[in-house]
């Protein structure tokens, strides 16, 4: 006979992917198990077992964050006020900034505050796909960076 955890970790995230998807307790005590092993989120471990897609993940943990989700494809990044530093932290978060004083993030259970200066987390957050967001990270730290602009 197998026991589940009684309390539900990250209920709203749970709730928000139960109605989007065929997600039940026992895939999602499977992933907070795995993620925990792993020390990893439970968000990557949702990935990693290919239990839902990255736009449902977006779109869920926009969801249960009362956050507005952004479609990866319609990102317009400004990193016009970026420096060095700051671009390291958002790429330690999984953050950009947007154009409209927006900040994409992938994952609200970060610790963004923590990690991020004031200035950008008052922007109003926007919840997109990870790889997405790290891929125009990736291209602002290549142009940017990587071949000596500013």
């Amino acid at each position: 006979m197998v026991v589940f955890q009684s309390k539900i970790a990250l209920p709203e995230l749970f709730e928000a992917l139960e109605q989007m998807t065929q997600i039940d307790a026992v895939d999602w005590d499977l992933a907070c198990s795995f993620a925990e092993h792993w020390k990893m989120s439970v968000g990557d471990a949702l990935l990693d077992l290919r239990f839902v897609d990255e736009t449902t993940l977006a779109k869920a943990m926009a969801t249960a964050h009362n956050i507005n989700y952004l479609s990866g494809s319609e990102l317009v990044c400004d990193f016009s006020d970026t420096d060095f530093e700051t671009f390291q932290d958002l790429m330690s978060v999984g953050a950009a900034p947007l154009q409209d004083a927006r900040l994409a993030i992938c994952n609200p259970y970060d610790d963004l505050r923590g990690n991020l200066g004031h200035k950008l987390c008052q922007r109003e957050w926007v919840v997109t796909e990870r790889s997405v967001l790290f891929e125009a990270l990736r291209r602002q730290g290549l142009s940017e960076w990587m071949d000596g602009g500013s």
